[in-house]
């Protein structure tokens, strides 16, 4: 007797042994005990994830002679194993690659109105469905529509996006999901378990990890692996066998690079190259472990998804502690990067090594935020005071407000509740009036005089002034500052700088780098604390302020 491949041989003969899809597998047992059978289904999904085998299952339960009230098949009777051997009259599969021409499925329309010869049902499987010609596709509409009572459709497909619109309206669809890395671990063992042979659970977990989800190639590498090494299979053998890459090394790469350690992440990558790895594949497992910790970092409650053993979470979480949410996300984006690229590239390993230095540095480098911590940090401990939070982002205009008369008390604090709100102002503005907040980046509330908002510009952008100085744009400004201040104001524009009082003190001249002729707001700008703190951190000198 011939030899059969595990694939083949452990094909589900029941409902029950179908892993993964119990979303599918449920609604379909339903729909056989309760009479509800549709004329046509088509199944979506990546391969090795049950199409087909679902689809035989279902028509050999329609056709089973035996099977009662019960949704399974009884795999006894004539009809059940006529469909198991292949051979049976009522069940009709056909390949849509190299069936997809017009002709032969007119054929098919033209039998299909023919009784069936043995079962209740004549059922036509049309596996990769998404290759019938144009032509094709229009020929099976009508009869896909409205078939003979005794005929039934089970299309399935790798590509649902090359399937017409009027095909998919005329089916119900079911999408199978990748299987999960637990349950193919689960059923290569039991599959072991049957043929007696010693296969460790790293070996089935590195074999599981190879099979992107796909029972099929699982089953397909292990029947591979056993002949290659015999029935005694370690996790070396297959990662030998299949190139593939530990969880282990894994684990030390992405470690190395939340450390900055390039130097051994080189020496890892040149171990690996020289042992003969996909380098395309570990760059692709490590961007998915990446993925995991910053997942991890930003929702732990979504740790149940990672399909990863209890001792591999423990690590994941370690790492999770190295970095933050913003270094990890650098780090993930540039190895995106790197995996389009190896796929093309002609030195796999330049490509991983240069993604691996720019993450080992994205990893450990100081960010914007945590330099003005620091920077905040030193101005507590006796350096320059740090902004409060609530601080304009424009220091020009972040000053003391003059001394005012009590009778101007309101207009002074209407004054500086729009200034606190004006980048949300500017935002609401922006919704109604595109081309004009560009400009007004530059403007600021100076003041408020009766029911007037003096909007002031800087001399230096007189020409942002003309930009907004029409009717549509004052009609905005007045109703987004009309609904902030609750009640009726205009809105002028000014030319001038800050305001300052007769009475207030003027700034004591400084040493600062910036020419006389730079205006005062310019020269307080070059002059502030923590600027000048800045500047002396990165050995820098302020030219021009703008």
């Amino acid at each position: 007797m011939s030899y059969e491949v595990l694939a083949r041989k452990w094909r589900p003969q029941q409902f029950e042994q179908v892993v993964g899809q119990e979303h599918v597998i449920q609604t379909l047992a339903r729909a056989i005990q309760t009479g509800r059978v549709a004329h046509a289904y088509l199944f979506v999904g990546p391969r090795g994830t049950g199409k087909t085998t679902t689809a035989r299952l279902l028509a050999k339960a329609l056709n089973c002679q035996k099977r009662g009230k019960k949704a399974d098949p009884c795999d006894k009777c004539d009809s059940c194993k006529e469909i198991v051997a292949g051979n049976s009259l009522d069940v009709i599969e056909i390949d849509g690659a190299s069936n997809n021409n017009v002709d032969q499925v007119r054929d098919l329309r033209d039998n299909v109105r023919y009784a069936p010869a043995r079962g209740p049902y004549k059922i036509y499987i049309i596996d990769e469905v998404h290759m019938l010609s144009a032509g094709a596709f229009n020929a099976l509409l009508k009869t896909l529509e409205e078939p003979p009572p005794h005929a039934k459709f089970l299309l399935a497909t790798t590509d649902v996006h090359k399937v017409p619109a009027t095909i998919l309206s005329r089916c119900q669809r079911f999408d199978l999901r990748r299987i999960g890395l637990k349950e193919i671990v689960g059923r290569l063992r039991e599959i072991a378990q049957a043929e007696k042979w010693k296969v460790s659970e790293e070996a089935l977990l590195a074999i599981a990890r190879g099979a992107e989800g796909g029972l099929r190639d699982a089953e397909s590498a292990l029947d591979q692996i056993v002949s290659f090494k015999g029935e005694k299979i370690e996790e070396a053998d297959v990662l030998g066998t299949f190139g593939l890459v530990s969880w282990t090394t894994i684990d030390q790469l992405a470690t190395a690079v939340l450390n900055g350690d390039a130097t051994t992440a080189l020496k890892i990558v040149a171990e690996l190259d020289e042992g003969g790895r996909d380098l395309q594949r570990l760059v692709q497992e490590l961007l998915g472990h990446f993925r995991n910790v910053l997942v991890w970092k930003h929702a732990p409650e979504l740790a149940d998804s990672f399909d990863l053993t209890e001792a591999q979470l423990d690590g994941l979480k370690a790492q999770a502690a190295l970095s933050d949410g913003e270094k990890l996300l650098r780090v993930v984006e540039i190895l995106t990067e790197a995996a389009n690229q190896a796929r093309f590239a002609l030195s796999r390993r330049t490509v991983v090594e240069v993604a691996l230095l720019k993450a080992a540095r994205a990893a450990t480098v100081v960010s914007l935020d945590e330099l003005i911590a620091q920077i905040q940090a030193s101005s507590a401990d006796g350096g320059a005071p740090a902004p409060s939070a609530g601080a304009h982002s424009t220091p020009a205009r972040a000053a003391v407000a003059p001394p005012m008369a009590p009778g101007k008390t309101a207009g002074r604090d209407e004054a500086a509740h729009l200034k606190s709100r004006w980048p949300a102002l500017l935002g609401a503005i922006s919704e109604t009036a595109q081309l004009a907040a560009p400009y007004l980046k530059e403007a600021a509330p100076l003041r408020v005089e009766g029911d007037h908002v003096i909007l002031g510009f800087d001399p230096e952008f007189a020409e942002h002034l003309k930009q907004v100085d029409t009717s549509r744009t004052r009609l905005v400004i007045e109703k987004a500052l009309g609904r902030e201040l609750k009640r009726t104001v205009g809105v002028k524009f000014a030319l001038e700088e800050r305001p300052q009082a007769e009475s207030e003190p003027q700034p004591p001249p400084t040493k600062s780098k910036a020419p006389a002729s730079t205006p005062a707001s310019k020269r307080n700008l070059a002059d502030d604390p923590i600027v000048k703190k800045t500047a002396d951190l990165f050995g820098g000198d302020v030219f021009d302020v703008r």
